[in-house]
């Protein structure tokens, strides 16, 4: 028969348990106000990719350094909340530092970011920033709110016959090479979306077993370089204030670990890979000569 005081000591191990098991609680995505159905998104995002594939030298599928990014933004999306959007990523030969994600999951990362990052911890720091985006459908909610003439004003922008380019995301003098036309400005995002993206993107790498600190270290490595204007990444993701703080401040909500993972050896392997690369400019985009090089995928 069990003594009092043993029954108290399994007691209070099941309590010790109990606590370390329960997280603290984490970013809760706010919910926008949205115009789109899902499968609108997803159906006009496709239109969208479509057109990045033919303006933008987005390397094969079968490519080394593609591979890898898929894997790694599958690792990460399987931790995003919310819709089971249809993730894809992809990797476009431009040597702007840079990453963007289209409505309904889409995601593209540029060379020169995979080139810059010093870990895998890091680069999947700036994919889970885009799948956060996603998730909360900053895209069509930018659409929405800007919409001056209804829900298919914002379907055409959106869909096909898009032009590419003028103040979007897609990076630098890459923007010239695709068009200054209508322009994807829903791509665009404010400081409070970028906000948000950093606490999710925080939380999605933390379940997904990697440093949370990988995301702020990566935007510390561009500012650093770059200075505060001197990067389209920081054009395009805006610092809201104090993001290394906030996001430190996401990081003590979760429960402590042992061991988070800061890179590994594949992402060395493919970092050197990609070292050895010479990304398109911004000219050499504009120029068009890759499209007959088939070095390139000229549809999703």
């Amino acid at each position: 028969m069990m003594r009092v005081w043993d029954l108290i000591r399994i007691a209070a191990c099941g309590l010790m348990m109990l606590s370390v098991a329960v997280p603290a609680k984490a970013f809760d995505p706010p919910v926008c106000r949205n115009a789109f159905t899902q499968q609108q998104e997803i159906t006009e995002g496709q239109k969208v990719a479509a057109q990045v594939y033919q303006q933008m030298p987005v390397l094969k599928d079968s490519d080394p350094v593609a591979v890898y990014v898929r894997q790694l933004g599958a690792k990460l999306a399987g931790q995003a909340p919310g819709y089971e959007w249809p993730y894809n990523f992809h990797v476009v030969s431009s040597g702007d530092i840079n990453a963007f994600a289209l409505p309904g999951g889409s995601i593209f990362i540029n060379l020169a970011t995979v080139q810059v990052a010093e870990s895998e911890a890091q680069l999947a720091g700036v994919m889970a920033h885009e799948i956060s985006h996603v998730v909360m459908r900053h895209s069509t909610c930018n659409i929405t709110k800007q919409q001056k003439a209804g829900l298919w004003y914002g379907l055409a922008q959106l869909g096909a016959g898009v032009v590419l380019g003028g103040d979007s995301a897609l990076g630098g003098a890459a923007q010239q090479a695709i068009g200054m036309g209508a322009g994807l400005h829903f791509l665009r995002m404010g400081r409070d979306a970028e906000r948000q993206a950093d606490l999710l993107g925080t939380d999605i790498l933390y379940s997904a077993g990697y440093d949370p600190r990988g995301m702020p270290q990566f935007f510390e490595i561009i500012q650093g370089k770059y200075g505060s204007g001197g990067s389209q990444f920081l054009s395009d993701h805006p610092n809201p204030g104090n993001r290394t703080e906030y996001v430190n401040a996401e990081i003590a909500k979760l429960p402590p670990r042992q061991k988070n993972t800061k890179t590994t050896a594949e992402f060395d392997r493919i970092h050197f890979l990609a070292a050895q690369r010479k990304p398109l400019t911004g000219k050499e985009i504009q120029a068009g000569a890759w499209k007959a090089s088939g070095d390139f995928q000229m549809k999703p």
